[in-house]
């Protein structure tokens, strides 16, 4: 005969580990959920110092970081931004963390960013050459769960 001891103890040890699960669910990372990942291509030309373009607005679902890949960069740096907005076609407001996310080579990288943060639902990718002319290329998304060097 099993003592009701040995019982209560092992309903107690279920109870226990299926808290600790459900704990770990809900501290998992905000970027594990990331949504609108289908990356976008962009390609900007730049005639000077200081000269900005930027993408059309993608919708941001999460608070996770921006994805950017820089395919190709043609001058010795690129400041990249992430603008969020209410609407598609803006007002648009800076919400990079620490305000700007400079590349100075080509690859993988994240942008942390504030915009869904501030209640935005559009984010869009802006450049600014801040050293004369040049090109860059790449795609990017405003959602990622990827794990890439930073940017910012």
């Amino acid at each position: 005969m099993k003592s009701s001891a040995t019982c209560g103890g092992r309903r107690l040890g279920a109870l226990f580990g299926a808290i600790l699960v459900a704990a770990a669910v809900c501290a998992a990372p905000k970027n594990a959920l990331a949504a609108n990942t289908a990356n976008s291509s962009y390609s900007f030309t730049f005639s000077g110092t200081g000269a900005t373009q930027g993408t059309a607005a993608r919708s941001k679902q999460t608070s996770s970081v921006c994805y950017l890949r820089v395919s190709y960069l043609g001058l010795n740096r690129m400041n990249f931004y992430i603008d969020g907005a209410t609407h598609p076609l803006g007002p648009w407001v800076n919400r990079t963390c620490g305000e700007v996310a400079t590349a100075y080579y080509t690859g993988h990288f994240s942008i942390h960013n504030y915009v869904h943060e501030n209640h935005e639902s559009y984010a869009r990718l802006t450049a600014m050459s801040p050293s004369g002319s040049g090109t860059v290329t790449g795609m990017w998304s405003p959602d990622s769960n990827e794990s890439n060097p930073s940017l910012n």
